[in-house]
Protein backbone atom coordinates (compact mmCIF):
# COMPACT_ATOMS: atom_id res chain seq x y z
CA UNK A 1 0.00 0.00 0.00
CA UNK A 2 1.84 3.02 -1.07
CA UNK A 3 -0.48 5.69 0.59
CA UNK A 4 0.68 6.93 3.97
CA UNK A 5 -2.59 8.31 4.99
CA UNK A 6 -5.22 5.44 4.37
CA UNK A 7 -2.28 3.43 5.83
CA UNK A 8 -2.23 5.37 8.97
CA UNK A 9 -6.55 5.49 9.14
CA UNK A 10 -6.43 1.40 8.30
CA UNK A 11 -3.70 1.22 11.25
CA UNK A 12 -6.04 3.28 13.35
CA UNK A 13 -9.46 1.16 12.26
CA UNK A 14 -7.72 -1.78 13.47
CA UNK A 15 -6.13 -1.09 16.62
CA UNK A 16 -9.37 1.05 17.88
CA UNK A 17 -10.63 -1.29 20.73
CA UNK A 18 -7.18 -3.06 21.53
CA UNK A 19 -6.82 -3.14 25.21
CA UNK A 20 -4.13 -0.70 25.73
CA UNK A 21 -2.11 -3.28 27.45
CA UNK A 22 -1.39 -4.88 23.74
CA UNK A 23 0.31 -1.95 23.41
CA UNK A 24 2.28 -1.28 26.06
CA UNK A 25 5.63 -1.24 26.38
CA UNK A 26 8.24 -4.14 27.22
CA UNK A 27 11.43 -4.34 28.83
CA UNK A 28 12.52 -6.12 25.15
CA UNK A 29 11.03 -2.89 23.34
CA UNK A 30 14.37 -1.19 24.05
CA UNK A 31 16.91 -3.15 23.27
CA UNK A 32 20.08 -2.96 24.26
CA UNK A 33 22.17 -0.56 22.01
CA UNK A 34 24.83 -1.88 19.01
CA UNK A 35 27.50 0.00 20.91
CA UNK A 36 26.98 2.73 24.12
CA UNK A 37 30.74 4.35 24.96
CA UNK A 38 29.13 8.12 26.41
CA UNK A 39 27.89 6.69 29.65
CA UNK A 40 31.88 4.63 30.13
CA UNK A 41 33.50 8.35 28.79
CA UNK A 42 31.88 10.14 31.57
CA UNK A 43 32.57 7.45 34.00
CA UNK A 44 36.52 6.99 32.86
CA UNK A 45 37.27 10.21 32.56
CA UNK A 46 40.02 10.69 34.45
CA UNK A 47 41.37 6.63 33.77
CA UNK A 48 40.86 8.33 29.66
CA UNK A 49 43.10 11.04 31.09
CA UNK A 50 40.74 13.35 29.48
CA UNK A 51 41.34 17.17 28.74
CA UNK A 52 39.16 19.59 29.31
CA UNK A 53 38.78 20.24 25.27
CA UNK A 54 37.84 16.54 24.74
CA UNK A 55 35.31 16.94 28.08
CA UNK A 56 33.83 20.00 26.58
CA UNK A 57 33.80 18.29 23.42
CA UNK A 58 31.93 15.38 24.98
CA UNK A 59 29.62 17.47 26.68
CA UNK A 60 28.40 19.20 23.14
CA UNK A 61 28.15 16.67 21.49
CA UNK A 62 25.84 14.85 24.07
CA UNK A 63 23.59 17.63 24.30
CA UNK A 64 23.45 17.71 20.69
CA UNK A 65 22.77 14.40 19.92
CA UNK A 66 20.74 13.14 22.97
CA UNK A 67 17.56 14.71 22.35
CA UNK A 68 17.20 12.98 18.81
CA UNK A 69 18.58 9.96 19.84
CA UNK A 70 16.15 9.91 23.00
CA UNK A 71 12.98 10.31 20.75
CA UNK A 72 13.99 7.94 18.11
CA UNK A 73 14.13 5.63 20.98
CA UNK A 74 11.01 6.03 22.16
CA UNK A 75 9.68 5.88 18.79
CA UNK A 76 11.05 2.77 18.16
CA UNK A 77 9.51 1.64 21.63
CA UNK A 78 6.42 2.91 20.39
CA UNK A 79 6.05 1.46 17.46
CA UNK A 80 6.51 -1.66 18.71
CA UNK A 81 4.18 -1.57 21.35
CA UNK A 82 1.87 -1.28 18.23
CA UNK A 83 3.09 -4.08 16.02
CA UNK A 84 2.14 -5.98 19.20
CA UNK A 85 -1.10 -4.68 19.23
CA UNK A 86 -1.81 -4.91 15.58
CA UNK A 87 -0.70 -8.43 15.37
CA UNK A 88 -2.43 -9.48 18.56
CA UNK A 89 -5.67 -7.46 16.79
CA UNK A 90 -5.47 -9.78 13.39
CA UNK A 91 -4.70 -6.86 11.83
CA UNK A 92 -4.26 -6.59 7.91
CA UNK A 93 -0.64 -8.04 6.86
CA UNK A 94 -0.80 -4.16 4.84
CA UNK A 95 -0.75 -2.80 8.63
CA UNK A 96 1.76 -4.85 10.18
CA UNK A 97 3.91 -4.82 7.38
CA UNK A 98 3.69 -1.00 7.26
CA UNK A 99 4.59 -1.03 10.86
CA UNK A 100 7.73 -3.60 10.89
CA UNK A 101 9.25 -1.44 7.56
CA UNK A 102 8.69 1.94 10.23
CA UNK A 103 10.34 0.32 13.04
CA UNK A 104 13.47 -1.03 11.12
CA UNK A 105 13.56 2.56 9.24
CA UNK A 106 13.99 3.75 12.79
CA UNK A 107 16.23 0.74 13.84
CA UNK A 108 18.87 1.96 11.07
CA UNK A 109 18.69 5.48 12.01
CA UNK A 110 19.22 4.72 15.84
CA UNK A 111 22.17 2.46 14.62
CA UNK A 112 23.41 5.41 11.83
CA UNK A 113 23.11 7.68 15.45
CA UNK A 114 25.74 5.19 16.98
CA UNK A 115 27.84 4.94 14.40
CA UNK A 116 28.39 8.58 14.36
CA UNK A 117 29.02 8.74 17.73
CA UNK A 118 31.66 5.69 17.66
CA UNK A 119 33.10 8.08 14.76
CA UNK A 120 33.25 11.32 16.81
CA UNK A 121 34.56 9.55 20.06
CA UNK A 122 37.23 8.29 17.41
CA UNK A 123 38.33 12.25 16.01
CA UNK A 124 38.69 13.38 19.75
CA UNK A 125 40.02 10.90 21.53
CA UNK A 126 44.13 9.98 20.57
CA UNK A 127 44.35 6.03 19.49
CA UNK A 128 45.50 5.17 22.62
CA UNK A 129 42.88 6.73 24.80
CA UNK A 130 40.18 4.75 21.83
CA UNK A 131 41.74 1.71 22.65
CA UNK A 132 41.58 2.27 26.20
CA UNK A 133 38.02 3.16 25.80
CA UNK A 134 37.25 0.05 23.60
CA UNK A 135 39.04 -2.42 25.90
CA UNK A 136 36.93 -1.18 28.86
CA UNK A 137 33.70 -1.34 26.62
CA UNK A 138 34.17 -4.49 25.66
CA UNK A 139 34.77 -6.07 28.95
CA UNK A 140 32.02 -4.21 30.46
CA UNK A 141 29.25 -6.20 28.07
CA UNK A 142 27.28 -9.22 29.96
CA UNK A 143 28.49 -12.25 28.31
CA UNK A 144 26.14 -14.13 26.21
CA UNK A 145 23.43 -16.84 28.13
Amino acid sequence: MKNPLLLALMLSASLAGVPSAWAQSTPGDAAVPVVELMPLIMKQEKELQLSPEQVQAFADYRKGAAPTRMALQKEIVSLRGQLRAALLEGASPEVSTALMQKIAAAEVEHFKGRERCVEFTRKVLSPEQFATLKRNYLESLPPMK
